[in-house]
């Protein structure tokens, strides 16, 4: 839905959402505005209708975007409303990736962020990309965090070649099958960081790599660890769903509930990780954080040796099963919400 009075940015997202073959709703008052916030999925609203919407206080939620050509006047009304800002025309690519967002073509795309130091949340994203790869969804996992020292270390794939972030960062617009230029484990496509001085990805070049990696994969796994990069900040409010690891100790669930409010993680579920010593049930860990409960993984030994060994982490049979089961609600919401 498109909440504005403004004919050029009008114009502007209906040629987008007309080249991708969607229809975008449109609402023109403040009223429709508000009203399109409850409902729509998601919501693009123009500068000329974001004060009054601001206004009202509406409750924070995912996938509200600021669409204009004027970016500072846009940026003056993120913060009350929570929404990212595209800038026109620079800005298309990422536009093209949020209204195409719910198209038939858009697989599933699932963010996992780390609610606390330790949580294990990169093993967790690496293991949900290596389980839907065992029953046969072709899988891209992609390293959201810049200071997670690449996750291509984590899967003991820093040797194997293949384009990392840095050689994708004059990405731009529809780019093509980029399969064969990344690195690959266990069927896996892996869009690694760079180590070392390199030049950083911007958020169009994120944007376009994304979009590619859905068009031929069917699904998508982003690492955003704690703090997820900037430029892939629009991929993980997108993200449906974004799921939150945490331990199940009184400080890790304390961690947790800042980080989901720091990134406005209104939707997100959440993965309790079993904690030796700790008996605290993982209903009581989601109730407390106000999240869904999506699943809980047991603490796995295992694991900690295969990551300093560079081998996959494969977990034990117990760790496995909790994934398995994890990446068949995601791939069965996602084939309900088709």
């Amino acid at each position: 839905m498109l909440a504005t009075n403004d004919p050029a940015v009008t114009d502007a997202v209906e040629s987008v959402a007309a080249a991708l073959g969607l229809r975008v709703g449109r609402e023109v008052t403040a009223a429709g505005a508000l009203l399109a916030w409850r409902t729509a999925a998601v919501l693009l609203v123009g500068a000329d209708l974001a004060a009054a919407l601001a206004s009202e206080a509406p409750k924070r939620r995912p996938r509200v975007y600021l669409v204009g050509f004027d970016a500072a006047d846009l940026a003056s009304w993120s913060v009350p409303l929570g929404a990212e800002v595209i800038g026109l025309p620079h800005g298309v690519t990422w536009l093209s990736a949020v209204v195409g967002a719910d198209s038939d073509e858009a697989c599933p795309v699932v963010a996992v962020v780390g609610g606390s130091g330790g949580a294990g949340a990169s093993t967790f994203a690496a293991g949900l990309a290596l389980a839907a790869s065992r029953s046969g969804v072709p899988c891209a996992l992609v390293d959201a965090d810049p200071l997670g020292g690449g996750l291509d270390l984590l899967l003991g794939a820093e040797r194997t070649p293949g384009y990392r972030w840095p050689r994708l960062a004059g990405a731009y617009g529809e780019v093509g099958d980029v399969r064969d230029l990344l690195p690959a484990v266990a069927g896996v496509s892996v869009v690694a960081m760079g180590r070392g001085e390199s030049e950083a990805a911007g958020p169009e070049a994120v944007q376009a790599v994304a979009a590619s990696l859905c068009r031929h994969h069917g699904l998508v796994v982003l690492d955003c660890g704690r703090s997820p990069w900037p430029a892939a900040r629009m991929l993980v409010r997108g993200a449906r769903p974004a799921l939150v690891v945490t331990g199940a100790g009184v400080r890790s669930v304390a961690a947790t509930a800042s980080v989901v409010r720091a990134l406005d993680l209104v939707d997100a579920g959440v993965i309790v990780r079993g904690t030796p010593g700790v008996r605290v049930p993982p209903e009581l860990v989601a109730e407390t954080l106000e999240l869904e409960l999506w699943g809980a993984v047991p603490h796995d030994a295992a694991l900690a040796a295969a990551a300093e060994a560079g081998e996959l982490p494969r977990g034990r049979a117990a760790w496995r099963r909790a994934v398995d089961a994890i990446v068949a609600r995601v791939l069965a919401e996602a084939s309900d919400g088709d």
